[in-house]
């Protein structure tokens, strides 16, 4: 069987790097997209036949629920799950009663796309990787998810979500485990944004094909402790969660 992933939030960056590093070496991919004014992932598709962009709000149960069925249409197993769509917009510098108040509503909306929609990406393509040979899931984490090393005073957001993922992952990794499903946690560093025309923004430190290549080269190997979860950076460290 062709190997095949599934990765939400592909339309630009990190996602889009990865889909593209998968395809390069063989794979099928099932690319969410969910920002209209990006037209990369068709570009894309044009060097892949096998790269099948797909609508997906992880925000929304019924899109994950519709991009199911249309992977469905195409495919009878899933080898591979990335959790990679993230939200970031908005405000994250918020002080607890400070002169930045905490935007609950934003914070709300940030927790069903980061945790929330990660955690029913999983749920709801599980019977499709059931089918497949690999059962790996891999969540996309940051260096802000780590409680041993937070430091910040403010920003709860990002912050909360992302902690929030590594705990999910911890919990399906004691369900899944026992029954041959094996998990990645990877923090890609502060990326250069991707902007339409796949030009890159002048602010962060790595860009996205270079972050890609490491976690995809992470993903896809099997390592000889599977029984151990980590956090893996860019860099090959382990990070403490």
């Amino acid at each position: 069987m062709m190997k095949t992933a599934v990765i939400s939030g592909a339309d630009r960056g990190l996602g889009l790097s990865m889909a593209t590093a998968l395809l390069a070496q063989g794979w099928r991919v099932f690319a969410g997209r969910f920002l209209e004014e990006y037209a990369l992932l068709d570009e894309l598709q044009a060097q892949y036949p096998e790269l099948y962009p797909v609508q997906m709000d992880v925000s929304s149960r019924e899109s994950i629920l519709e991009a199911y069925a249309e992977v469905c249409r195409h495919t009878d197993h899933v080898d591979m799950v990335i959790s990679n769509a993230a939200y970031m917009g908005g405000p994250n510098s918020s002080t607890f009663k400070g002169e930045l108040p905490i935007d609950f509503a934003l914070l709300e909306y940030s927790f069903r796309v980061n945790a929330l929609g990660a955690l029913q990406l999983v749920e709801i393509f599980l019977p499709l990787l059931e089918k497949g040979d690999m059962k790996r899931i891999c969540f996309i984490s940051s260096e802000v998810s780590s409680v041993t090393m937070m430091h910040r005073d403010a920003g709860f957001r990002y912050t909360m979500t992302k902690t929030a993922v590594n705990v999910a992952c911890r919990i399906l990794y004691n369900d899944l485990f026992p029954r041959g499903y094996t998990f990645r946690l990877f923090q890609p560093g502060w990326m250069r944004r991707v902007l339409p025309d796949g030009s890159r923004a002048a602010t962060g430190t790595v860009d996205s094909d270079e972050s890609a290549a490491v976690a995809v080269a992470q993903f896809v190997a099997d390592r000889e402790d599977e029984q151990r979860l980590v956090l893996t950076d860019y860099l090959g460290n382990e990070w403490a969660y």
